[in-house]
This record gives structure tokens, sequence and C-alpha cells, in this order.
């Protein structure tokens, strides 16, 4: 049984209803906390500070602190060790690593909003599935103006940094299933040279993911390439050492040709089937038939019985006119963008998986 159906049968009916109240408290109590810079003001010695220590060196009412401190100590992640003197513990200390801070921010001040007003946008939808990157729940709930999500937040640098940190964590997490298919010994079958394009990451982010490639293509000569927009790959610092760095939006002609495999993570999980095709389209234009091929890092949802981490997934690339994917409906995009699916690799107890295709 999954741990949160044991605890629904402890609790009873009522009392789980109750839980959705409980954690809109609490989500609220610890994004409050985390923008007074509370988790960066508790000790990290193991030590302990007061309410009237903390609210002295935050500058804030102390009234308040007590009460938003009562919630984050009742259900975590604060530890409560006295009278109004508190502690941290390894959960609360999580807030205040840059990349997971970055993904609080993210998932609160980005996707809360539209998921607060869902059923409002919906409603007055006609209770059609978000297909436009327009119009959809977070650029109603947010006012964008016509905007896209992305658009609307490129207009913010603070935001769009918190974004390509949260990005980064979510790499970071994911991170060993970038193995689950083997580049070195697929790429190894090809005779390759300097100036031989191995890997395309399209869409890649900061680059983890693509380092990682790298590292996992072991001898084999060849470019490993990095691409994203202008404003992601602007604000890498770190070295790649190995990796090429290029700027391009993947709704534009794909510069690099015959590249033996281009590889998209986690990216079109964020668009709709239709814009799916439409960036598909372009990588298909750039690859050399019988020897290129595509391969899709995204979560394969179950036919049936998904398990928390895959529909909340769901339910956040709605609000932007996402969603996540059954091997059906990845069967389905590939087809209507000229491939064939060959296989999907798996990991066990993840679901994610590598989507493996081939121009038909």
């Amino acid at each position: 049984m999954d741990t949160w159906k044991l605890l629904a049968a402890i609790r009873g009916p009522v009392d789980t209803l109750f839980e959705h109240f409980e954690n809109m408290s609490h989500t609220a109590a610890c994004r409050t906390l985390l923008e007074m810079d509370v988790f960066d003001k508790l000790p990290l010695d193991g030590s302990s500070i007061t309410a009237t220590d903390l609210a002295g060196s935050l500058g804030v009412d102390k009234p308040l602190l007590i009460r938003l401190m009562r919630m984050a100590t009742v259900k975590g992640p604060i530890a409560e060790v006295g009278p109004e003197s508190y502690a941290h513990t390894p959960y609360s200390q999580m807030y205040i690593v840059p990349a997971l801070r970055g993904l609080v921010k993210l998932m609160l001040d980005e996707y809360w909003p539209p998921m607060a007003r869902m059923c409002e946008f919906l409603k007055e939808d006609g209770w059609k599935n978000p297909e436009s990157e327009t119009h959809n729940p977070y650029t109603f709930a947010h006012q964008t103006g016509g905007k896209s999500m992305w658009e609307h937040i490129d207009q913010y640098p603070d935001r769009a940094q918190t974004f390509n940190f949260a990005m980064q964590s979510q790499t970071q997490a994911a991170m060993p299933t970038v193995a689950i298919f083997p580049f070195e010994a697929e790429l190894g079958k090809f005779e390759t040279q300097d100036d031989t394009p191995l890997v395309v990451d399209v869409g890649g982010g900061k680059g983890h993911t693509t380092f990682r490639i790298k590292e996992l293509c072991g001898p084999i000569k060849g470019r490993v390439i990095l691409q994203d927009r202008s404003a992601v790959i602007d604000d890498i610092s770190e070295p790649l050492l190995g990796v090429e760095k290029m700027k391009y939006d993947f709704f534009t002609p794909q510069p690099v040709k015959g590249a033996l495999i281009y590889y998209i993570r986690r990216c079109l999980h964020d668009w709709s089937d239709e814009d799916c095709v439409r960036i598909l389209k372009v990588v298909a234009d750039a690859m050399e038939p019988g020897k290129s091929r595509l391969l899709i890092a995204e979560m394969c949802l179950p036919e049936e019985k998904a398990d928390i981490e895959a529909v909340w997934y769901d339910m956040t690339m709605m609000t932007l006119n996402g969603r996540e994917r059954t091997k059906g409906d990845w069967t389905k995009i590939l087809d209507d963008a000229g491939f064939n699916l060959k296989k999907v690799y798996t990991a066990t107890g993840s679901n994610y998986g590598v989507v493996e295709a081939y121009l038909k």
C-alpha cells in the first residue's frame, strides 16, 4: 500500500479531506519564511535561536514570525526545541540549497497561482484541455497579456534565474536516468572523427546533462553540442569541458545537420501535441536517414495506476498547455512528425524513460 493510502486509512475520510487545508496553510507558511530569509538565519551548527533574536536579526514582527513558525514546526521542516526556540533539521536545510530553493520558488510563485485558478480557467474555457501556449491557466492567472510563460518570465531576470536554478535541481535529481541509454555502445558502432556531431542536446538548459552525456560517450571522437535559448546559454558560468554551447530556438531550422543523436530531455512535456510535432519536424529535417536517431528523455506514464510523482508533474504541465505522456501518446506524436518509435528504454522504479525513434 502506498504511504499516503495508509495515512488516509488511519486518519479517516473527514480528516483526510481536511488535509487539503493543512497543506495549503503549510505551503503558505514555508514560502513566507523562505522570503523572510528565516532558513538562512537558523544556525547551521545544530544550536537553536529564539524568536526574539530571529525576529530582531530579520527585522520582522515577532508575533507574525511565531505564528508562521508554529505551522513550520508542527508539520516541519523546522524543529521547535523549546518555547519560542527553533533549530534546523536535515529537511529545513534543503531550503538553503540554491537549486532546491529555486525549485520551491518556481513551483509556488509561477505554478501555484494557476493551480489555484485552474478550475476557474477551465470552466470559463468550456472544460477543454489547454492546448495554447498563450491561453492556458498560467497566462490566465499571471495576466501575461498574450505572452507565453517563457516570454513572460524572460521579462523578469530574477524569475528567469530562479527558473534556471529550478531546472538544475530537477536535472540533478534525474541525473542517474541519463545512463538509461547506452551512449558509448551505440555511438561506438560508427566511425567518427573529431568534427563528427555525435550528440546534439536540444533545449539542454545549463548543460549538466550534456556534460554527463559527454562522459558517457567515453573515448569516442566527435562533438557534443548543447543548445538552448540565449537567456539560458548566457547564464551558464561553468566551463563544461568538451561541450560546445550554441544559442538556438527549437522552432527554427536546426543548424547542426546529420548528428548521430538528437537528444531532447524534459522539454516536450512543456508543449502541446501540436507543438511537439512542430518541434520534431524541425529535428527530422536535420537528420540523416538510416544514420541519425532521435532520443526523447521524458516520463513515460503507465496506461493505468500512475504514481503521485507522475500525476503532479502532469497537473503542473497542464497549467502551461503541456503534459506528461504514455508510450501510446509518444507513438502518435512521433508518427505525425515522420518518425517510427523503435524502443523505450526504462529504469526500474522510475517513471523516466528514453524513447528512441528513427525517420520513416
